[in-house]
């Protein structure tokens, strides 16, 4: 699995030397044969992969000759990043009609100087990939088939097909499971001041599933007043647990307070407001039921915990007859899942019947796996022959343990089309369980990481992928708009251990006291810093080298000296006491993706945004700046040049226009060029608090492209709309 992951690090890498090679002969840089060979020697030592993949198990020496080529595979990534980035920044300057400074500058010291970094940067790759090509013969290495690179469209090309998948939201099986739990929880056997109910069973087996019938039961929704979810997972920590209660009502409008025992203060005011390791765990467990039962005194409340272990049911509720545990399920309720899933309403054949419920008996009543095997079965053909390989091949292991649903997640893994979709769904182990993904931040999220290549088609590439995995169900829950665009989805608990296995760890999620600090980090790439600690400067100093992907609700720029020099992504959604960024931040050349939502930054300077002007950073391709607090800055950016609305044609998924009343006129309006937008699903027009006259031929400028699904139009003053 790692040799995938490997692979498509280097794809990127040999994706990228083409077309800089080109783009860097037109400003006469002289680096086309350094280029050329980087391209040839990485391809060359590609086909090495597989075989090493399979003997670093036996050899120490060819783990390690992994170990150094992801490095350099890396560190050529880089270096072909800062041949974009410098080649963007002069595009930008010759854009803004200074050429005569660009020529100057081609031949300024600076030029030169660039120009000697990258020769040595470069020189130093090719030794360090001549060498492994050395150890790969020295250690009897077999070159294989080179994974290929999956061929862009060019931009205009053939219309890449939208996002489908089988909607498996029909449940098998669980309709006595759902009155059982509900019953348990409007007519408790005990008489506590807050009631529990865990469901318990083995990974797959539809126990989250089935807390979610339960809590959308028409029963629990009129018994009870007020209804949370949220998801526990490994790390249980009741404040974090209690803040997630209290965005409940506050929808990230205040902030929420530090103290635990003023969240379950504020709790009992909304809620009474509405009705208009082992021994540590249990301790937590305690302590976070006593918090419920502060919010609320009167009885009549229920819990749900959903749990694979019985010693955390038997902590929060003593009582076993209070427990629910769901049967695995009949082998025919398996059989109706796969054969809906592999064959898409398709009739069966009778070759094919037996086969498939032989396949089913394997599943051994999991309906994860049952899923799982039937999205594998529904990418092949439908023959005796394929089948019996899927059956000879899925599921190996006790009935009792959970090697089955991970066995049928590998060979799920494993068969996916191509290594950049596998680092994809690897790079999915820097979120926490139960994570709820938003499709249009997770394929800029990809892209941003070079997984979807580097042509216009990056967003295409990525809906192509997101597609793939949702029909091997390796996410689920999908939510969907009115007009059933996907718009949320999450991973199974079992794909999240998955995702962590295969990435070769090189993502965590920093939790104190949990998390041990040692010289392994210094692997790490990705990370989301969950919470503040002693250990995080430390933690933050080992990775910074090499991190590309930095998740936090703390201000970390605090806790380290050090700059991320690698950083592609940055997310500081949440945290509201982050007040500024540091300039260093500015200097950032491989900074793709900037979401400072819901901070309290009050100004942009560190990115180059003085002027307004993103001279800076012209390589950010994703900036997010929802609900910041840019007090002063807001007038400003009707200035910004660099992202004028009208040359964004490229622009798709959900845009909204605010403050429609400062549109001039009709011209203005027609500027935006919103009918070129083929790629926009849904408009959001708001005109509040106009007091103008030209309402009307501001909203006939603004015709959409025929390929809109859904207009909204607030606050409009005219009296007719457009033809």
């Amino acid at each position: 699995m790692a040799e995938a992951l490997l692979g498509a690090v280097v794809n990127e890498a040999v994706a990228k030397v083409i077309p800089i090679a080109a783009e860097q002969i037109s400003l006469a840089w002289g680096f086309k044969k350094q280029l050329k060979k980087l391209g040839e020697t990485l391809g060359m030592i590609e086909a090495f992969l597989q075989d090493a993949e399979e003997k670093q198990t036996k050899n120490t020496s060819v783990k390690l000759w992994l170990e150094r080529l992801e490095d350099v595979a890396y560190e050529a990534v880089d270096v072909l990043d800062e041949f974009a980035y410098e080649i963007l920044r002069r595009k930008v300057e010759i854009r803004n009609q200074i050429l005569r400074k660009v020529l100057d500058f081609l031949s300024c010291n600076n030029s030169i100087l660039f120009r000697l970094k990258m020769a040595n940067k470069i020189k130093d790759i090719l030794t360090s990939l001549d060498d492994l090509n050395n150890l790969a013969s020295q250690f009897g290495l077999q070159q294989r088939a080179i994974y290929p690179i999956t061929p862009v469209p060019a931009y205009g090309g053939p219309k890449v097909e939208t996002i489908s998948y089988h909607d498996h939201s029909n449940i098998v099986g669980r309709k006595h499971d759902v009155s059982k739990v509900v019953n348990l929880l409007v007519n408790p056997k005990d008489k506590q001041v807050v009631s529990v109910v865990p469901i318990v069973g083995m990974a797959g087996l539809d126990k989250t599933t089935l807390a979610k019938l339960v809590y959308d039961d028409m029963n629990v929704k009129t018994l009870f007043d007020v209804k949370f979810w949220v998801c526990v997972s490994d790390h249980l920590d009741v404040k974090r647990i209690l803040k997630e209660m209290l965005e409940h009502f506050t929808d990230n409008q205040i902030s929420v307070p530090q103290n635990k025992n003023a969240m379950v203060e504020k709790l009992k005011q909304k809620i009474e407001g509405a009705k208009g390791g082992k021994d540590q765990i249990k301790y937590l467990l305690e302590d976070l039921k006593l918090c419920l039962e502060g919010i609320s005194t009167n009885g009549g409340n229920g819990v749900i915990v959903t749990t694979r272990k019985e010693d955390v049911a038997s902590t929060v509720q003593a009582r076993s007859d209070q427990w629910h545990q769901p049967e695995k399920l009949e082998n025919e309720e398996c059989w109706s899942i796969i054969k809906e899933r592999a064959l898409r309403d398709s009739p069966i054949s009778h070759e094919l019947e037996p086969i498939g419920k032989e396949i089913a008996k394997q599943c051994q009543g999991v309906p994860l796996v049952a899923n799982v095997i039937g999205g594998l079965m529904s990418k092949i053909e439908l023959s005796p022959s394929a089948w019996w390989e899927i059956q000879r091949n899925s599921i190996r292991g006790s009935p009792e343990s959970v090697l089955e649903v991970e066995s049928v997640l590998k060979l799920s893994f494993d068969r996916l089309s191509s290594p950049s979709l596998k680092k994809c769904l690897a790079y999915c182990a820097m979120f926490p369980k139960d994570y709820c993904f938003k499709k249009e931040e997770l394929i800029q999220l990809w892209m941003a990481e070079g997984f979807l290549g580097s042509s216009m088609a990056m967003v295409d590439n990525g809906n192509k992928y997101l597609n793939e995995l949702l029909s091997n169900s390796l996410f689920q829950d999908v939510k969907k708009d009115t007009c059933g665009n996907i718009l949320t989805f999450k991973m199974h608990d079992s794909v999240h251990d998955l995702s962590l296995s295969v990435s070769k760890f090189d993502a965590l999620i920093f939790q104190e006291n949990s998390t041990p600090i040692t010289n392994e980090c210094s692997h790490i790439r990705h990370l989301n810093v969950g919470c503040d600690g002693e250990s995080l400067p430390r933690m933050l100093t080992i990775v910074a080298p090499k991190l590309q992907s930095l998740f936090s609700e703390i201000d970390v720029f605090k806790k380290l000296s050090k700059s991320f020099k690698r950083l592609r992504v940055l997310k500081l959604v949440g945290a509201y006491y982050i007040l500024e960024l540091p300039y260093s931040l500015g200097e950032l050349k491989h900074l793709w993706y900037l979401d400072i939502s819901r901070t309290s930054i009050k100004a942009l300077e560190a990115l180059g945004f003085k002027d307004i002007h993103l001279s800076g950073s012209p390589n950010i391709a994703v900036l997010w700046f929802r609900d910041v607090h840019l007090s002063g800055w807001i007038g400003k950016f009707d200035k910004l040049e660099a992202l004028e609305l009208g040359s964004l044609n490229e622009l798709r998924g959900e845009f909204e226009i605010h403050r429609l009343q400062c549109v001039r006129d009709k011209q203005e309006a027609n500027g935006a060029n919103l009918h070129l937008k083929e790629k926009l699903c849904k408009l959001i027009f708001d005109f509040k608090g106009s007091d103008s006259d030209n309402s009307e031929e501001v909203m006939e400028s603004l015709q959409p492209h025929s390929n809109l699904q859904s207009l909204t139009v607030s606050s409009y003053q005219g009296n007719s709309f457009p033809s």
